[in-house]
């Protein structure tokens, strides 16, 4: 699989502030991209960070269509609507995304 590059920037924008936790987001037939949130800024890198907890605290996993990814990431208000159409499905730990602020910092 492929790393997205144009996911990749869109990341690197859109998650400007630490979030206190890891997302990975998968996209279908490209390789994952990983959210380390815990840092500020926030870190985005195709592998899974080495100090992730075993038991999967503090990861949220997104799956959805890469267009749905993409539209998410640039347009913050289109992350609510694509999680009850259904097309972001989640799975892990949802206390990842109440924490989650999108888009430039908000100071």
């Amino acid at each position: 699989m492929t790393l997205d590059d144009e996911l990749f920037r869109a990341a690197t924008a859109a998650f400007a502030e630490p979030f206190d936790g890891v997302i990975r987001i998968e996209t279908e037939g490209r390789a994952p991209i990983w959210v380390d949130g815990r840092p500020a800024p926030p870190r985005i890198v195709a592998s899974a960070p080495a100090d992730l907890p075993p038991d999967g605290l503090g990861l949220c996993v997104w799956f959805a269509a890469r267009d749905t990814v993409l539209r998410i990431l640039e347009e913050e208000r289109f992350l609510a609507s694509s999680f009850v159409s259904g097309r972001l499905n989640l799975a892990g730990d949802m206390s990842v995304m109440a924490r989650l602020r999108l888009g430039a910092p908000h100071g």
